[in-house]
């Protein structure tokens, strides 16, 4: 019995090794990249997976993106400093904590939530909606931490709008509007070493139809009557379809 067990073991060792050096590479890559605002992702733990693999975008031509203009910490700086060190760059913002002033990144984040659910539940996210609804892992992203040159500051601070747009082929860029002025950022092209998403909250229409009724950020629950497990309305309503 010893001998089979033995045995048994030497045959999954090989599977074990793939899941585990599988699992190494996933993480470097999330390590290694970020998603884009506005788009699909789907986490496992801490990560998300790499974007190659992103879910996709939901359908939308204008997304209104707010801009702050944040002081690092050391959190924050930590990261960055990690992210830029894993990429294989040179680290080009000086941090102290004990002095008083401190470097500053920008968070680009969608904050309309209303509009942002209003959209997710329009038909033409028909298909998006429907795919998401099969695992919580699924999440928006809603946010993203950056940094950009000390001169290119105002160009975003100081912006009458700063838009999410795509262009002819699909990708989505940054858009920061100024009276005529218009520049346009690709997210390859920022220094990306953090993001922010929200979860789908669930629930039905007055058809019994499965929609999203919120969106909630990490670490908030869903409001009462809604679900983060789209399966357990289906569940707990099962008695309308009778």
């Amino acid at each position: 019995m010893k001998h089979i067990g033995r045995t048994i073991m030497w045959l999954l060792a090989p599977l074990l090794l793939n899941s585990c050096s599988s699992y190494k590479a996933h993480k470097q890559e999330a390590l290694l990249s970020f998603p884009e605002l506005g788009t699909v992702i789907k986490t496992q733990g801490d990560l998300w997976y790499s974007a190659a693999e992103q879910i996709g975008a939901p359908d939308w031509s204008v997304l209104k993106v707010e801009v702050q203009r944040l002081p690092f910490n050391k959190v924050r700086y930590t990261d960055y400093a990690k992210t830029v060190q894993r990429a294989g760059k040179i680290n080009s913002i000086a941090y102290n904590d004990s002095l008083p002033y401190k470097p500053k990144y920008l968070r680009l984040q969608l904050l309309d939530k209303l509009g942002l659910t209003q959209l997710l539940n329009n038909k033409a996210n028909n298909g998006l909606r429907s795919y998401v609804s099969k695992d919580d892992g699924y999440k928006l992203v809603t946010g993203l931490d950056v940094t950009v040159p000390e001169t290119e500051m105002p160009t975003f601070t100081q912006a009458e709008a700063v838009q999410l747009q795509k262009d002819e082929f699909g990708n989505i860029v940054l858009v920061v509007i100024n009276g005529e002025f218009e520049k346009q950022y690709f997210f390859s092209e920022l220094q990306v070493f953090g993001y922010h998403y929200n979860s789908f909250c669930w629930g039905e229409d007055r058809y019994h139809n499965l929609i999203i009724e919120n969106l909630i950020s990490e670490g908030e629950k869903c409001p009462k009557g809604t679900y983060l497990k789209a399966s357990k309305v289906n569940g707990d309503k099962a008695y309308l379809k009778f």
